[in-house]
């Protein structure tokens, strides 16, 4: 019984627990990265070949790029995660420049 509760208070703190907290970039870098990552999340391709997928602010993609600016937030969290902060806002630079492109104003 104790096993079991442990893994459930466990597991709620691993999914409640930011991949940056432990990361060594700075706080503002990790605040605009929060903000992209919102939008990137919300995007939910159904298969990679998929024509149209709309972001949480009415922006559209293909799932292509979706699937790539995943991909690319990846890169951004084990860059910072090696204290390579240049390298994680190059990465991001690329991703806020696509989202840009695409934004439509509510």
């Amino acid at each position: 019984m104790k096993t079991a509760l442990f893994s459930v208070v466990a597991s709620t703190y691993l999914l409640a627990s930011s991949p940056l907290t432990y990361a060594s970039c700075s706080t503002t870098f990790t605040e605009k990265f929060a903000g992209v990552d919102r939008i990137v999340d919300s995007l939910r391709p159904d298969k990679p070949g998929q024509m149209r997928v709309f972001a949480s602010d009415g922006s559209e993609f293909t799932a292509g790029q979706a699937l790539w600016m995943k991909g690319q937030l990846r890169s951004v969290l084990q860059a910072c995660v090696q204290g390579d902060e240049s390298s994680a806002a190059s990465s991001l630079h690329g991703v806020t420049d696509l989202l840009h492109t695409h934004h439509r104003a509510l």
